[in-house]
């Protein structure tokens, strides 16, 4: 086990993030795992894979036609269905 030193700030930041978690998750979580838990979503998914993602996505969906479903999609939430 390690020591770290970090502000007051921070630390109130931490338990408050703590807190938070364990009312997602429905369980106490330790402020090794809340540490954890934001170091794995800060490394999340690779730039170069979402890039590659991104560009097969574009290869597959016409120009307008993404737009076009999202307007529309947006025009049924307006209208409440």
């Amino acid at each position: 086990m390690a020591s770290i030193k970090i502000r007051e700030d921070t630390k109130r930041r931490l338990i408050q993030f703590r807190a938070k978690l364990e009312a997602n998750l429905g369980r106490k979580v330790s402020l090794d795992e809340a540490i954890s838990y934001l170091l794995d979503t800060a490394e999340g998914p690779d730039v170069e894979e979402l890039a590659a993602v991104l560009a097969e996505v574009r290869r597959l969906v016409k120009p307008g036609d993404l737009t076009a479903e999202l307007r529309r999609g947006r025009t049924g939430d307006e209208a409440g269905s």
